[in-house]
């Protein structure tokens, strides 16, 4: 059995809904502009998505607390627990095979300047040919829309990597429309620009901290998630 087929049997065992292979070479200067030439140790990566639950995410529409609450739990505690435990699964196996694996934990930023991980896991579920990077900064698929959770192993393992596609946003604004925020500014992805021109990622942490302050909840996150709950994707392809 290839070793792209081992470890997507792996992923799908694990949870996993979707498993892909990325190229990241084109995409090393972009990336090391946050992570440093660490990531030219990687020329491959592993993207692993998992659906959400759809009740859990309609539950979300109304942003009522309690509802956002458990949305919360169940994205950071529940399936993001499932994702890093899984990776790191992985990864050990392809370390036990000879090539090098950095299992990269799943939604935990650690560039606080601007609120971003080690590597952006929508980048290489895009590169992965998984999906694509919408208006709203969300990473979609066909199936799912945005209804989904991102995990991330770069390897020097020479898997091989899927094509991309386009994007499936179009002259859709159904989110810019409905961000609380102002945050989306209703461009389509190009891998030129820098992540900004399209999300204003402040306005959004500073949204959802006003509303930690308004609630008068003491919890390490906050989540809005309208932007998941009401893109088109999500709630007609079930």
């Amino acid at each position: 059995m290839k070793l792209e087929e081992q470890i997507k049997n792996m992923a799908l065992n694990h949870g996993w809904d979707y498993c892909g292979f990325a190229d990241l070479q084109p995409y090393h200067w972009y990336m090391q502009e946050v992570c440093g030439s660490f990531i030219q140790q990687f020329p491959r990566a592993i993207s692993l998505v998992i659906r959400l639950s759809n009740a859990v995410v309609d539950a979300i529409a109304d942003q009522q607390p309690d509802k956002i609450l458990s949305f919360l739990n169940y994205n950071y505690y529940a399936v993001d627990y499932l994702q890093n435990t899984g990776a790191v699964k992985i990864a050990n196996y392809l370390e036990r095979t000879g090539w090098r694996a950095y299992p990269v934990p799943a939604s935990y930023g650690v560039y606080p300047d601007h609120l971003a991980g080690l590597v952006s896991h929508k980048l290489v579920a895009r590169a992965a040919g998984l999906g694509w990077i919408g208006k709203s900064g969300l990473f979609l698929t066909k199936q799912e829309g945005p209804r989904v959770r991102l995990a991330t192993i770069l390897t020097d393992a020479p898997l091989a990597a899927g094509k991309q596609i386009e994007s499936g946003c179009r002259s859709c604004d159904i989110c810019i429309k409905s961000c609380p925020a102002g945050a989306i500014k209703g461009r389509e992805f190009d891998e030129n620009e820098a992540d900004c021109n399209r999300l204003d990622p402040i306005k959004c942490y500073h949204y959802m901290q006003s509303r930690k302050r308004e609630w008068g909840i003491e919890i390490e996150r906050s989540v809005c998630g309208l932007c998941v709950a009401v893109c088109p994707f999500g709630k007609t392809r079930r």
